[in-house]
């Protein structure tokens, strides 16, 4: 089956989460997606996820597979002139940039949307980052935790009278759904650009994006003065009675009822969790277990769609739709560092023998980290 991207290249500096997998969700729909990393500054992902300090660790990271699968990797030294140049003759031929760098370091590099725009004018640059490309705080730098905090959901998130709560990096709410939005709206744009010929420039804020989703709570604060804003733990207002239990086994269940029931804690501590599920949706309340991310694993429901395997084993991302009832395919797994340098430059600029040789002489391509150990 010939995928929705088919045709369509992506040059992709996104790192960790909001830009790699903004990128990967286009590589998932078909498009070409060529990773930019280099030995002097690789994906945090490798870093973070490495599993041993056994040669070749920068390439058997999970984090870094979840993220980067169906791509082909180059290394390229953007700080080298030569460097710079190889990415804007690669550019003429791309029809997406994704970056999530701090803002102002692909312009000072030459490589900005001006730049490249007037080598490319067709070209859609989908810039993504914490606080939007304008305004005082564009070059703060943010985390997860900084952005669930600036953007209102830390303040909504956990018990009445308790600090707000944050994420974490296990979670990093913020970065997940931005690239939800990223990879819809740069479809869009690509759209918009083979019907004008002209391309655009899509700027994220993932602050602004976290914030869209509350607000339904933030209209009301603001036809309410007086409602009251803060955790509220599992309640919910207009829900007669919203919590998780303990069940007989140890595990945990959601429960929604529409009149209160003083007595369903002591329903399901009788019961096993499976058990009170299947009474209280019988009764037709609304019920579920929670799940942790071992129960996930192995919900069969979940394979080949929320969780997928490569062809070494290794679990990633899968989609969160399917596609005329099919999920995602791994054409190939996450690249090694530079893994596909030789085979890109080849089919897309030409180079020869020499050329590469050159590259690598001068350290401007690589395929092992240049930083020495991490």
């Amino acid at each position: 089956m010939t995928r929705p991207l088919a045709g369509v290249r992506v040059l992709d500096f996104g790192l960790l989460t909001a830009g790699a997998n903004t990128s990967a969700m286009l590589a998932d729909l078909g498009a070409d997606v060529i990773k930019i990393e280099s030995g002097a500054y690789l994906d945090p992902f490798r870093v973070v996820g490495k599993p041993d300090n056994d040669d070749g660790w920068w390439n058997r990271s999970p984090q870094f597979r979840f993220t980067n699968r169906n791509k082909r990797g180059l290394a390229l030294n953007l700080k080298d002139p030569e460097g710079q140049r190889v990415i804007r003759a690669l550019a003429t031929h791309c029809d997406v940039v994704v970056e999530n760098f701090r803002r102002g370091v692909l312009d000072r590099a030459g490589l900005g949307y001006a730049a490249l725009k007037e080598i490319n004018p067709r070209i859609v640059f989908a810039a993504i980052s914490s606080q939007g490309d304008t305004g005082p705080e564009r070059m703060n730098v943010s985390f997860g935790s900084t952005l669930d905090a600036t953007s209102g959901i830390a303040a909504l998130t956990g018990y009445e009278g308790e600090e707000p709560r944050i994420s974490g990096m296990d979670v990093n709410y913020p970065d997940q759904i931005v690239s939800l939005f990223a990879t819809g709206i740069v479809i869009a744009a690509v759209m918009e650009a083979r019907r004008s010929g002209t391309g655009a420039f899509l700027d994220f804020s993932q602050r602004e994006v976290a914030s869209f989703t509350l607000g339904e709570e933030i209209l009301a604060a603001a036809a309410d003065p007086a409602r009251r804003l803060g955790p509220r733990g599992n309640s919910e207002e207009g829900v007669a009675q919203q919590d998780a239990h303990r069940c007989q086994d140890g595990r945990w269940i959601a429960v929604t009822l529409e009149a209160a029931d003083p007595s369903l804690g002591s329903f399901c501590a009788a019961r096993d969790s499976k058990d009170a599920v299947a009474a209280l949706l019988a009764r037709g309340f609304a019920a579920a277990p929670c799940n942790d991310g071992a129960d996930l694993l192995r919900d069969a429901s979940l394979a080949g769609v929320s969780l997928v395997r490569d062809e070494h084993g290794g679990l990633v991302k899968g989609l969160p739709y399917r596609l005329d009832g099919k999920g995602i395919t791994i054409e190939r797994a996450a690249p090694d560092l530079g893994q596909h340098t030789d085979e890109v430059l080849r089919e897309l600029l030409g180079y020869g023998d020499a050329d590469l040789a050159k590259l690598k002489e001068s350290g401007v391509t690589s395929t092992t980290p240049t930083i020495g150990e991490i």
